[in-house]
């Protein structure tokens, strides 16, 4: 025990520190959370969305207004899919695992790297923000709440990014593709990406009304979600734009990465094929802090795993997390719309 915490000392310490910190900003979040009402804990009535001003904003014609047109028509088109393509699978005895799956070589990183990986990335990030912090106060240069967590947030993705491909790259000496990052087959595993989520979203939306359901007859209250805050009130344009290709692009690029590449890998290694397809579907659902989609999210990471199994390739979980990341960026886009007026 004691050579262990004298070999990992580092780690150690890096993880003390991010729980300190973390133990800090619950009391400030429960503070801000009280002194500040949040967007996305409202109702749409008290958004003022209401049943005239949706029909209003569809009748106004605007761009706007006939761009979410098409995507509601694309939405139910797909949903129609996914439920026939449900009925087929129950009723035509369907096998949805290939009766040839790629085989997938042991990787030589484990559970441990991945931890290592994540402490160092949060790690990073925190003091990344704290450095910002202290230089931008003499240089009297604001950063507002807003921004500063869209930033944090990417810093802390690109640094894991960049400490997986170290320890796959450089430590183990091991190719991209070992993670499942290769060009072949790249058309064929976005349309299996593409196929797979029309196939999940009736089950998906399904489980979520389930969801909110059950959590609205416990007398659940659902609390604010910063990232769609940030959405609703955020009015400059170029800091939109950033949020939009973080949330919907970049954002499931690393995570598919990290939990499927990476985490997925390590604990498929240990655990094999079964329990890492649960337990990186499960951390990948608590890591989104959200109580109303965390049985949806489950859905969606196993899927994924699911994929990568399948494929041998990132391309389709990635395919599969960057649709969902658009509808859900797109319904947030319609709701800010509807409450610009």
């Amino acid at each position: 025990m004691l050579e262990f915490i004298k070999r990992e000392r580092m780690y150690i310490w890096m993880l003390i520190f991010i729980l300190g910190i973390n133990l800090l900003n619950i009391g400030y979040s429960r503070k801000k959370t009280a002194d500040k009402k949040s967007v996305s804990s409202m109702t749409f009535q008290d958004m003022g969305v209401t049943e005239e001003k949706i029909k209003l904003f569809f009748e106004s014609e605007k761009p706007a207004a006939v761009l979410f047109k098409y995507g509601i028509f694309t939405g139910i088109f797909m949903l129609l899919a996914g439920m026939a393509m449900n009925l087929f699978f129950l009723f035509g005895r369907k096998k949805i695992i290939p009766e040839k799956v790629p085989d997938k070589i042991s990787v030589p990183w484990g559970i441990a790297d991945v931890l290592k990986a994540a402490i160092i990335a949060v790690f990073s990030g925190y003091m990344l923000g704290a450095l910002t912090s202290i230089v931008s106060k003499p240089l009297h240069f604001n950063i507002d709440p807003n921004l500063g967590m869209i930033l944090g947030t990417f810093s802390i993705d690109v640094i894991a990014g960049i400490t997986i491909f170290y320890f796959v790259m450089v430590k183990y000496r091991e190719k991209l593709s070992s993670l499942g990052i290769a060009s072949a087959g790249f058309y064929r595993n976005v349309l299996s990406g593409i196929t797979a989520y029309v196939f999940i979203l009736p089950i998906l939306i399904a489980v979520l009304i389930l969801s909110m359901l059950f959590l609205n007859a416990i007398g659940y209250k659902f609390p604010a979600q910063p990232v769609f805050d940030m959405f609703l009130e955020e009015k400059r344009s170029n800091v939109v734009l950033f949020l939009t290709v973080f949330v919907a692009i970049l954002g499931p690029i690393i995570e598919e990465i990290f939990f499927r590449g990476f985490l997925y890998s390590a604990v498929r290694k240990r655990f094999g094929v079964l329990s890492g397809v649960l337990l990186s579907a499960a951390l990948f659902s608590m890591l989104h802090t959200n109580v109303t989609g965390f049985a949806p999210i489950i859905i969606l990471g196993i899927l994924m795993a699911f994929l990568y199994e399948t494929t041998g390739s990132l391309v389709a979980p990635m395919a599969v997390h960057i649709i969902h990341n658009s509808i859900i960026v797109g319904f947030v886009f319609f709701i800010k719309e509807l409450i610009r007026g």
